[in-house]
């Protein structure tokens, strides 16, 4: 079965899809984007996506090319005409074709989504640790709005991969943020830190649905401004994104996190969000 695409309301082969090449995504980057994974064909936290889409878009004045509650539909019933299983959906909106100006046009945006197949993720523990490198935070101050003009994250991603790592750490003032394309989060003393959601943190929905069955299980989250070197000399370190769920963190910078392996309450917090995804998705 060829890839399928919802383009402005029609289903295609995702081959045959086109956009006009003054389309404002295309020259401006002037959209927004979401990635929502589903399990077993089911998708997983879609509503809180489509709501953080909302406010991505209200953060640009982008109106919404859908209502909130079409367009869950839409993705509910585009899924199973993919025969896809494990994967993702990829969605974007932009404000759409019109003659290039800096000044918002009047015309109709572009609505776009696809499904990609994944991998099934590891099991809680299962996966190699992961490398990461430091790189300076010199992104925008709207990190919160989770826009397709990634530049600063690519070129972040291509430093890690050109020195071997996996992911980039995004450090601003001696401090933490986030990483290129996932939260970042340090255990220290059975407690776990993170920096705030806001102009340089993306409000994931991973970290989300984290924090709140880590206060299931009782695992005290702390959020503050964490300091590259506390981070360093944490006991675990580990990310949270759409696609990878929980990933434990070996080295970074060459430096052995811990005792170079996957600590404890990293692995409760997986096993707890790992069964958070078996119940919403049975």
């Amino acid at each position: 079965m060829s890839e399928l695409i919802w383009l402005n309301g029609q289903v295609m082969p995702l081959s045959d899809a086109r956009i006009g090449v003054e389309d404002r995504g295309y020259q401006f980057a002037d959209g927004v984007y979401e990635v929502v994974r589903f399990y077993g064909g089911k998708l997983f936290t879609l509503t809180q996506h489509m709501d953080r889409l909302e406010r991505s878009a209200a953060g640009i004045s982008l109106p919404m090319a859908l209502p909130k509650s079409e367009l869950i539909d839409q993705i509910n019933r585009f899924l199973p005409r993919t025969g896809l299983k494990e994967g993702m959906i990829y969605l974007q909106m932009t404000r759409g074709c019109s003659p290039r100006n800096h000044a918002f046009p009047e015309c109709k945006g572009t609505l776009l989504f696809y499904a990609r197949e994944l991998p099934p993720v590891p099991e809680p523990g299962a996966a190699p640790g992961l490398t990461l490198i430091s790189v300076l935070d010199e992104r925008w101050s709207r990190c919160w709005i989770k826009s397709i003009a990634l530049l600063p994250n690519v070129l972040a991603k291509n430093a890690a991969i050109a020195r071997g790592a996996d992911e980039a750490v995004f450090v601003l003032d001696g401090n933490v943020s986030e990483c290129c394309a996932s939260n970042f989060f340090a255990v220290s003393r059975g407690k776990v830190l993170t920096h705030p959601v806001g102009p340089k943190v993306l409000p994931g929905i991973t970290r989300m649905v984290l924090l709140e069955v880590a206060k299931q299980v009782g695992v005290e989250v702390v959020e503050r401004p964490v300091s590259e070197a506390e981070a360093l000399a944490a006991d675990e370190v580990f990310i949270t994104s759409t696609t990878r769920e929980l990933a434990w963190v070996k080295t970074w910078n060459g430096r052995m996190i811990g005792r170079g392996e996957c600590g404890p309450v990293t692995l409760r917090l997986h096993q707890a969000f790992a069964q958070r995804v078996k119940a919403e998705t049975r």
